[in-house]
């Protein structure tokens, strides 16, 4: 995959193309019905190569999870439990497919056992990957913490009086206590969409509020919010209007899968400027909120049940260090 033009196409969002995702519901995908339908899909995952050597999909998406988690810094560290159980799995779901791999058609339920444990692998994969992922962050945002720590309170400002935009504001125990939670959905719970879109439900309106009720209450933090999918494509038309809404893209000949991946990165992150737009409206200071897509490429889950793919579909809001606190300057300043 060409990774410039992700870069690029991440940009995107900011100058075209935003109405793709907030007037246009996408249709859910047909799910595959019946014993025949379920033999077909399974077999269809089996490859012929050169010299007839055989692939199985499952097995390769399994490979190439492990290897992106093996490769994560600090993995071992923070999630050797779920990378010892993907290298069992996948080292079990190897093992099953050399007795199969030479088969013309391999049997429908050895096929199943195989895919079964590739599953798996490519899951707990995924897991320690961004186990170890969130993990780096929050360790980061805790060394910042124990430093607003040691260096003490700060001076309360007189009476009365107000800190100036762009002033270091002294920093409470309560904010320096908020500083790294996870607040939505930890605290406030979900924030959902229409299918599709960056169009809010209604009923996440109470939970962008209080967030914004918190982050008034305690003006030395800021909120950064995280946008992610699951990795469910759109239907063909809405791709479509996406790409017609992202003028340039098609010149990088991207495939169905890389157009999917950048529809669910400019999804997310449509969905998590709505949030910070809201926030914004409920008196927010913009200063203090970022927003960030991811897409697809941190699950939670396993994008194989319906209830993981629910689980992958999520806003995340997490509380930083404000854009006037001390150690906000201190970052800046390089010290």
């Amino acid at each position: 995959m060409n990774k410039s033009w992700m870069i690029a196409l991440g940009l995107a969002p900011f100058i075209a193309g935003c109405s793709v995702f907030e007037n246009n519901v996408v249709p859910p995908s047909p799910a595959l019905t019946g014993i025949n339908a379920q033999n077909a899909a399974l077999q269809s995952q089996v490859k012929r190569v050169q010299d007839g050597e055989a692939r199985f999909a499952p097995l390769d998406n399994a490979r190439e999870a492990l290897a992106a988690a093996e490769a994560q810094a600090d993995v071992e560290q923070y999630a050797a439990n779920e990378l010892a159980g993907a290298r069992s799995a996948l080292e079990e779901a190897e093992q099953g497919w050399q007795a199969l791999a030479n088969k013309q058609r391999p049997a429908n339920a050895k096929l199943v056992a195989v895919a079964e444990q590739a599953h798996r692998a490519q899951r707990l994969a995924e897991i320690a990957r961004y186990t170890a992922v969130r993990e780096i962050n929050l360790e980061q945002l805790i060394a910042v913490n124990d430093e607003l720590k040691a260096r003490g309170d700060q001076a309360a400002p007189a009476a009365g009086s107000r800190p100036a935009a762009g002033a270091v504001q002294p920093v409470s125990p309560a904010d320096r206590k908020l500083v790294g939670q996870q607040v939505v959905p930890d605290r406030f719970g979900d924030v959902s969409f229409e299918t599709g879109t960056a169009r809010m439900k209604a009923e996440s309106q109470t939970t962008v509020r209080q967030l914004a009720d918190l982050l008034k209450a305690h003006p030395t933090v800021g909120v950064a919010i995280f946008g992610h999918t699951d990795s469910v494509g759109p239907s063909p038309e809405s791709i479509d209007r996406f790409v017609a809404a992202n003028p340039g893209l098609d010149e990088q000949a991207p495939t169905r899968e890389e157009k999917v991946r950048a529809f669910n990165l400019a999804l997310s992150a449509a969905r998590a400027r709505a949030v910070a737009q809201q926030l914004v409206e409920n008196g927010v200071p913009a200063r203090r909120i970022g927003a960030r897509g991811f897409g697809d490429t941190q699950p939670v889950a396993s994008n194989d049940t319906a209830e993981g793919r629910r689980a992958n579909r999520r806003i995340e809001a997490v509380i930083v260090p404000g854009p006037d606190s001390p150690e906000a300057r201190s970052a800046r300043s390089g010290a």
